[in-house]
């Protein structure tokens, strides 16, 4: 099975999951899924209550993939890097998305002032679905548990 049909089967599994129609695709159906919790909730949407976008469902459907060949013992010439995971000394680390979790202008507005580990929903970032980030005026994205992972470039794999 090739990596492209990988992904579309994934994604229309993943679609289904969340009850969207066939052929509507991860981003429309997570743009329509926001809109109806907007027009019916008096609060903030939860955005850990929406789909994934198509960017980081891929990278998801990808380790799956991997993983269950690892499982079932033909992961015979996958590489790891082709497949959603990042590898940082001896750690492999997921890639969560290729995109930056919002547009930058959204991301300069949502900060926290947390003094110790961004770890409870009293963190404005967490609380709102966010990273911390360099925003942040204690932790700037670094020192916390809720701080940045890295973003995939696949560029800089070679």
């Amino acid at each position: 099975m090739s990596k492209e049909e990988v992904l579309r089967i994934g994604e229309e599994v993943i679609v289904c999951l969340y009850n969207g129609v066939e052929h509507e695709g991860l981003d429309l159906l997570r743009f329509r899924k926001f809109t109806s919790k907007v027009m019916t909730s008096s609060k903030f949407v939860e955005v850990h209550t929406l789909p994934p976008t198509s960017n980081a469902a891929q990278f998801h459907i990808l380790r799956a993939f991997y993983q269950m060949k690892v499982w079932i013992g033909e992961d015979v010439n996958l590489n790891v890097k082709d497949w959603g995971w990042l590898i940082d000394g001896n750690m492999y680390l997921p890639v969560r998305s290729s995109l930056p979790p919002a547009p930058e202008e959204l991301l300069k507005t949502i900060y926290c002032r947390c003094k110790c580990n961004c770890d409870t929903k009293r963190c404005n970032c967490r609380k709102h679905g966010l990273e911390c980030s360099v925003a942040c005026t204690e932790c700037r994205g670094t020192t916390c548990c809720n701080g940045c992972t890295p973003i995939y470039d696949s560029e800089s794999d070679d």
